[in-house]
């Protein structure tokens, strides 16, 4: 399989990124209304339930291994990720109202460093299509398939008023997300950025727990933060956000840069090689300021980098651009060498 996969990115790797993702997005679709069998004979086989599931933020989680926000914006390909080999998935980033991001193009491949430049925007369909579509799928998901949903503010709204747009992406999601993410750390969105501060994102923190404090389950709220903080301005952050009821936190979003296209300078997020080793130092460092739960994302591109997370303190672990240029095996591979990790350590 990973060299049929190999032929394969050859020739899908030669047509636009953005086209190819659509494309995949609707193959997925196609087996899983086959009943599933193209897609877990193009996963291949998984270690046992027992072996790969954890426990983490007061919950089962089906295996460690999930899906980063990002690939399936909108909650198309749900139902058939736990047959890929998914433990959970991070759907959006999710915006208040419908918006259509970036001008294309905005999506390449760099393969010689394994990476990813995306200038996507927050496109999306916004909360309340999401919110719907999320519900079709959970009566088809099995009970321990966790959905977090990350949450973002349209591109239009001030950032005097984040806040409101960040609890009004919430709302609509009582009773399905498993946990939620506050993204103020895109590259895409102008200003974004600039609520990684205490001041900034206490009143973002203050308003979403407003909106679920009075849902039937409070979902845990995470923090998803740029591979760019760190040191001293990423110690005191989490120390702020941790008593203003943060539980957790997804390290990191993709690395701020920019890819040369026809002759134009754009600017955007690398994700896959360029942010491995970058984002693994700020997993090290948050694993020395908290003790709040951490999924690791960003450039684990091998099975062996996904264990490395696990061992410097990570709980679960998310990819993206690995699942592109690894193939459709790559999250059970992760898997098997998860559980290996787990039966070692006697965990």
């Amino acid at each position: 399989m990973p060299r049929l996969w190999d032929l394969s990115k050859g020739l899908l790797f030669r047509l636009d990124a953005e086209k190819v993702h659509r494309a995949m997005i609707g193959m997925v679709r196609l087996g899983r209304q086959a009943g599933g069998l193209p897609l877990r004979l193009a996963a291949g086989p998984l270690p046992e339930a027992s072996a790969a599931r954890a426990n983490v933020l007061g919950m089962p989680f089906r295996s460690r291994v999930g899906l980063a926000a990002g690939f399936d914006k909108d909650a198309e390909i749900l139902e058939a990720l736990p047959e890929l080999g998914f433990g959970f998935a991070e759907i959006g980033t999710v915006t208040p109202l419908p918006q259509p991001g970036n001008p294309r193009p905005r999506l390449f491949r760099d393969p010689e460093r394994q990476a990813i430049f995306n200038r996507m925007g927050f496109n999306g369909a916004g909360a309340a299509a999401v919110a719907a579509r999320l519900e079709r799928a959970r009566t088809r998901l099995p009970g321990d398939f966790r959905v977090g949903v990350n949450l973002g503010k349209n591109k239009d709204t001030a950032l005097d008023d984040a806040a409101a747009d960040y609890a009004r992406a919430a709302a609509p999601f009582e009773g399905l997300a498993d946990y939620l993410v506050v993204n103020v750390s895109s590259p895409n969105t102008p200003g974004l950025r600039s609520l990684q501060s205490a001041r900034a994102l206490l009143p973002i923190v203050a308003a979403i727990g407003e909106v679920i404090s009075g849902w039937t389950r409070r979902p845990p709220l995470l923090l998803k933060l740029a591979p760019e903080l760190e040191g001293v301005a990423l110690r005191e952050l989490i120390e702020e956000v941790e008593r203003a009821g943060i539980d957790g936190f997804v390290l990191t979003n993709t690395l701020g840069g920019s890819f040369r296209s026809n002759g134009r300078e754009l600017e955007g997020g690398w994700s896959g090689g360029p942010l491995t080793s970058r984002s693994r130092a700020r997993l090290l460092e948050a694993r020395e300021a908290t003790k709040l739960p951490i999924i690791s994302v960003g450039g684990i591109l091998s099975a062996e980098e996904a264990g490395e997370r696990v061992r410097s303190g990570a709980q679960l672990i998310q990819i993206y651009s690995g699942w592109i240029y690894r193939g459709p095996g790559f999250p059970a591979e992760i898997s098997w060498k998860l559980a290996g990790i787990q039966r070692d350590s006697g965990a």
